[in-house]
């Protein structure tokens, strides 16, 4: 039997104001055919199907056709799982529907988590999937919001670690001895390389250190999704985030996007399958006279490329007009720019401002409370004690905000 690990399409996206529509229609299109000539028989995809919880009805129409495509191949089953950007009652809305075509949704935790618990069987061999969403703090017991930082964090991560025990013992008890059992997650597991730009925080993640230990060792392989970037985790071979589909931001291009193809027999070999580019995009960093060159070699492609500018160099006559100017009638756009020369010339208030859309709530709180000299600089607002208390605060609004579903 043949599975595909893939994660976090976030259809819906925009990378620095672009829409991205082209860019998801095309990797659909190649994602069907891959599944077409190997003949996949799993499609597992571990949250953030959408990037928001309310897609527009272009994305909606994009997820759609996939899966009415995909009744098109070889793949029989497919399971799919709500992420921490998922709206769950919107993903979990057409489920019913979906299962007589053997696609199925878990958007949040079901009230009995035993429908977490997928067998499949295809050719009288079977593998069994723990299809677990993001856990959510409200779908975990027994986490009170007036414990302190440190209670709470232990809390979650014995909670999530519980989660993952029960549904394995459950399923131990039905399955077939030699039947691979897959557990799917949505989460931050603790030692994993998050990108410089960073993915949404997640507050079960950031909050509390969850470690690889959380999956009990009968587990064959973990498809874990919510970092972009294609990774093994602590030295393991079998518990393995695949990345998103499409870079989220400049930096992710340092990295070959990738899926996982997972094959049953008498062990569970796993292969890395390198995704396409799409849509090229690229940091060009130095001077006026390197920027000149790549935007130059750039021009040569004659395709479409977006660029973030990083400006190092020293000559006084600079301006970001000249760069705008060296891409005119290409098909090259300049979608974000750094000035290092004029950086520190500017307070820290309008660095802030200039660089608001890459900046996380988190971030700018931390700053706050990092940089909290009173107004005359003399002395702090804040203790050692203070700062965890905020935070810990602050992660429990955030929390509360995500959590929300606007679709209920």
């Amino acid at each position: 039997m043949k599975i595909l690990h893939t994660s976090d399409w976030h259809i819906g996206s925009t990378f620095f104001g672009k829409k991205r529509y082209e860019e998801y229609s095309e990797f659909f299109a190649w994602l069907l055919d891959f599944i077409q000539q190997n003949q996949i028989d799993v499609l597992l995809v571990s949250g953030d199907i959408f990037d928001t919880s309310l897609p527009s009805n272009t994305a909606q129409n994009l997820y759609y056709s996939f899966l009415v495509n995909l009744q098109k191949t070889p793949c029989k089953h497919v399971v799919i799982t709500g992420g921490n950007h998922d709206s769950p009652s919107f993903l979990n809305a057409p489920k019913d529907l979906l299962k007589s075509f053997n696609i199925h949704v878990i958007g949040s935790v079901p009230q009995n988590i035993a429908e977490e618990i997928i067998a499949i069987t295809i050719n009288n061999e079977e593998i069994v999937v723990l299809a677990v969403p993001f856990l959510r703090e409200r779908d975990l017991q027994d986490i009170a919001i007036t414990d302190n930082f440190e209670t709470r964090a232990e809390k979650i991560i014995d909670a999530v670690k519980n989660h993952y025990a029960r549904l394995t013992e459950l399923a131990l008890k039905n399955k077939n001895p030699k039947s691979p059992l897959i557990a799917m997650g949505h989460l931050y597991i603790a030692g994993s390389h998050l990108e410089e730009e960073g993915e949404r925080e997640l507050y079960i993640g950031s909050l509390a250190q969850i470690s690889a230990n959380i999956f009990p060792a009968e587990i064959d392989y973990a498809a874990l999704g919510h970092i972009h970037s294609a990774q093994k985790i602590a030295k393991t071979e079998h518990i393995r985030y695949c990345g998103s589909p499409l870079a989220m931001n400049f930096s992710e291009n340092k990295f070959t996007k990738k899926m996982f193809l997972l094959e049953t027999g008498e062990t569970l070999k796993i292969q890395e399958i390198p995704i396409p580019e799409f849509q090229i995009t690229r940091k060009i960093c130095g001077n006026l006279t390197t920027i000149q060159e790549k935007i130059e070699e750039f021009k040569t492609l004659n395709q479409s490329v977006w660029l973030e500018i990083e400006y190092t160099g020293q000559e006084e006559t600079f301006s970001k007009d000249i760069l705008f100017e060296l891409v005119k009638d290409s098909k090259i756009e300049i979608l974000k720019f750094k000035n290092q020369k004029n950086l520190h010339t500017f307070s820290k208030s309008e660095i802030i401002q200039q660089n608001l859309e890459e900046l996380t709530p988190l971030t700018i709180f931390n700053e706050y409370i990092l940089n909290n000299k009173t107004n005359t600089g003399e002395e702090e607002k804040f203790s050692e004690e203070e700062k965890q208390e905020l935070l810990s605060c602050y992660h429990e609004i955030l929390n509360h905000l995500q959590e929300q579903d606007t679709n209920e």
